[in-house]
């Protein structure tokens, strides 16, 4: 049977838990442009959220500490597999016993960087994303973790949860047969109407010397130069030959546009033919690679993500043909898809050969082991002898599943979810309770129902929370009444934050009065400062952040965002000096959650040099430290 152990690795910590919604800072919803004149099955932008709301930002933890993990082992003769359920059940280790070698990239660190909706993210292993884009809302959050015996007697690792943003359940059924870790995912939509789904298996690997990527593909869709999704020959991709990942200069996506007849799969191989296999059925079509690249700033990103580890890439499996877009999920239906993860070894001389002859060795082995065919026969045995089997649950996850159960949706049977102390506020108003705890964040027609059912009680939290939903769907005049309404009946850090936010999408000047005011509440709430002095610095409210900044309290003057919003404030007032003093004193700003594709402090040290010391563009060079830059020239 799978069983529960416990490893010392070094792993970052949350230092504050943020209780604020998410909320956008968009006037205008940014789409992904496309220059694919017919559609070729793509759903771009179809799905895609400006938030991660109803869940919260994760986005305070510090530097990786040497601590006791819990984690999660299937093992054969073949294969040792090592899964961290505190961490959205990721496969973090595939170790070939016979060739004593890791398959995938194992960091060294669990280390939080800034790299998904809900900030907190680490490189290394296997993770599964499901329901929205931008990774997976239970990236660096514990998971359902149940053992099952499959009918045939296979002994099975299942992860589940209910995803509250598309209001499905989901989960990961995982097996070992032989040399291949099998997995089969269940997505169940129990709702009246179509929901925008994603999935995509994200697998970390080395960037081997003289490896390569192989996927049976001709083309792939990318955006690198930022003009648009178009779409490029492959392996050649300007004179550039992408299938060995150690060529590539910037970061990029390569989203392979894989012929329907053809196997799905891909392998990333060492220059001796060995490495990871992943395969499925069929109807997990689509394949990526994901690149760093070569540039200074790509060498920053991957020397944050770790201590020793060295480089990696990323070859990912999904259900749609890129990331760009969700595909619709019609109502009471559910989809089940097959993985298999498995050892590539391919003759040395094939790894070099012409890309054509390196995907047919691969076909070679994959026939071996059984291809995409074999895996789509399986899926109805899948469902019947593993995905529907109960089990026996040994970690609990989030109560929303219970909750969303309780508000008359079905819940698979074969999945328990239990009340763990995260939903009291709706069990009081479902009971007709008096409200006395916070409510968290509402979602879907149920919990909007079951709040308009109760809008009549005086508790400002149900109007906030009604405002709240109205923001999403970008309805910021009814949001404006909702949130006016909580604040009337009690005003407080909460709705004020929320009413400066709307105020800011309606262009009303206000906005920077009710930010201000948020902050009277409460001086020593990491959450609630960075919320308003990112918002603070949208509406170029300079002063008025430099003088906020002087009445935090001390823990947060030592925030190194926080100090790095101030440095562009004095900027952008006059006092480039200052500014400067801030970025560079004391070896300099190093923000732990700086952004994924943000050009903050490139442009804050670009904009510094030029007022104090006349420099242009072309005369600047950004120290590494500052240097972020994964796009351009080499």
């Amino acid at each position: 049977m799978p069983r529960l152990e416990k490893r010392n690795y070094r792993v970052s910590n949350f230092t504050a838990k943020n209780d604020l919604p998410h909320l956008s800072q968009l006037r205008e919803t940014q789409k992904t442009k496309s220059t694919i004149d017919d559609f070729e099955g793509l759903f771009i932008n179809y799905g895609w959220r400006e938030t991660s709301y109803p869940y919260t930002q994760q986005n305070a933890y510090s530097e990786e500490v040497e601590q006791e993990i819990t984690v999660a082992v299937l093992e054969n003769e073949h294969l040792y597999a090592e899964f961290l359920p505190t961490l959205g059940g990721r496969l973090w280790k595939l170790y070939d016993k016979k060739k004593q070698k890791d398959i995938l990239y194992t960091n060294d660190v669990i280390r939080f960087r800034n790299l998904s909706i809900r900030n907190a993210w680490f490189s290394g292993g296997v993770e599964w994303n499901c329901g929205i884009i931008g990774h997976s809302p239970f990236t660096c959050s514990q998971m359902y973790c149940a053992f099952v015996t499959g009918k045939n007697g296979e002994d099975v690792l299942r992860f589940y949860e209910f995803e509250r943003t598309r209001e499905i359940y989901y989960q990961i059924d995982f097996w070992l047969d032989e040399n291949k870790l099998m997995t089969a995912v269940r997505i169940e939509n129990p709702n009246t109407d179509v929901v925008p789904m994603y999935w995509w298996s994200t697998m970390a690997t080395p960037e081997y010397k003289g490896g390569r990527v192989v996927v049976p593909a001709s083309s792939a869709y990318n955006n690198s130069d930022g003009m648009g999704i178009k779409k490029s020959a492959i392996p050649f991709d300007n004179g550039v030959d992408v299938s060995y990942p150690e060529n590539i200069p910037n970061t990029i996506d390569y989203f392979y546009d894989i012929s329907p007849d053809e196997d799905k799969f891909i392998a990333n191989i060492d220059k001796d033919g060995f490495g990871l296999l992943q395969f499925s059925s069929n109807n997990l079509k689509g394949r990526k690679l994901f690149s760093w690249g070569h540039r200074k700033g790509s060498n920053h990103w991957q020397r944050m993500l770790t201590n020793k580890a060295g480089d990696y890439v990323e070859i990912q499996a999904g259900l749609g043909k890129t990331q760009y877009e969700c595909i619709p999920m019609p109502p009471k239906t559910v989809w089940i898809f097959s993985e298999c993860y498995t050892i590539a070894d391919i003759p040395k001389g094939n790894v070099t050969a012409d890309h054509t002859e390196t995907v047919t060795a691969i076909k070679e082995q994959i026939k071996a082991l059984g291809d995409s065919k074999y895996l789509d026969d399986r899926l109805s045995d899948f469902t019947e002898n593993i995905s529907l089997q109960d089990g026996k649950t040994v970690l609990n996850g989030s109560s929303f599943g219970y909750l969303n159960g309780l508000l008359g949706s079905r819940i698979p049977n074969q999945l328990e979810f239990t009340e763990n102390g995260d939903i009291k506020g709706w069990l009081s108003l479902i009971n007709g309770e008096e409200l006395n705890s916070d409510l968290s964040f509402a979602f879907g027609e149920k919990t909007e129902s079951l709040l308009l059912k109760n809008q009549n009680i005086c508790n400002w939290n149900i109007s906030y929370q009604l405002s709240l939903l109205s923001s999403p769907r970008r309805d910021f005049d009814r949001a404006k009444m909702w949130c006016e309404k909580s604040l009337i009946l009690d005003s407080n850090a909460k709705n004020n934050h929320l009413y400066a936010h709307i105020l800011y999408q309606l262009c009303d000047d206000k906005s920077v009065y009710f930010a201000e005011k948020c902050l009277r509440f409460d001086n020593n709430n990491y959450a609630l400062t960075e919320s308003i002095f990112s918002l603070l610095l949208k509406l170029n409210a300079f002063d008025v952040m430099i003088n906020e900044f002087d009445l935090l309290d001390d823990i947060l003057k030592g925030n190194q965002r926080l100090l790095m919003y101030l440095s562009m404030a004095y900027l952008k007032s006059g006092n480039p000096k200052r500014a400067e003093e801030i970025l560079t004193d004391n070896g300099g700003l190093k923000v732990l959650d700086f952004r994924e594709g943000d050009n903050f402090l490139d442009e804050l040290y670009h904009g510094i040099r030029k007022e104090l010391y006349g420099e242009k563009d072309s005369e600047i060079t950004v120290p590494e430290q500052f240097d972020f830059i994964v796009f351009g020239l080499i």
